[in-house]
């Protein structure tokens, strides 16, 4: 199909002509999907556009659309993104965004989003991390942190993190 063949789908076709024609098209054509009112277009057009592409969906209402962004567009534009109101998106920000970024995260409301950021940042800033409110997130940071901190979390009122502590501190 045509460039022209594929606009004129996007203006004029129904919900599964439109759905079609982005599962078909050649990726070069799929910018032109990224402002459809359907989210399923916007979110087939998002799997299929180059990443380089992706930055006008970055604030897509659609979350499940802003997932597929963080989990593909080029990790420069990460930043971006790392405010997002949806934890899912902030996860996969975390997960791919550079180190230097990961501090900003610390601190995040969603303890999942906490977990990778643990499990991913430099070692130097876990002791910041060791008083966190949930123990998933301190056991993520007692697997990981420099075992001259170790103590900090000795006493933990988690048994698995001290259980942890207690085996690294065996070696």
């Amino acid at each position: 199909m045509t460039e022209e063949e594929f606009i004129n789908i996007l203006k004029t076709g129904s919900f599964k002509e439109r759905f079609d024609a982005v599962s078909r098209a050649d990726p070069a054509y799929l910018t032109r999907a990224v402002s459809d009112k359907d989210e399923n277009i916007r979110y087939k057009a998002a799997s299929r556009i180059p990443p380089e592409n992706l930055a006008p969906l970055i604030s897509d209402p659609y979350k499940e659309v802003r997932l597929i962004v963080a989990k593909r567009i080029n990790a420069k534009e990460l930043p971006k993104m790392i405010n997002d109101k949806s934890f899912w998106v902030r996860h996969a920000v975390a997960e791919r965004i550079d180190k230097s970024f990961l501090p900003s995260l610390v601190e995040d409301k969603e303890p999942i989003v906490r977990i990778m950021v643990a499990e991913r940042i430099d070692e130097e800033y876990l002791k910041d991390m060791v008083k966190d409110g949930e123990p998933l997130v301190r056991k993520a940071v007692a697997k990981r942190i420099p075992a001259q901190y170790l103590f900090l979390l000795r006493n933990d009122a988690s048994e698995s993190v001290r259980n942890i502590v207690s085996e690294r501190l065996k070696l």
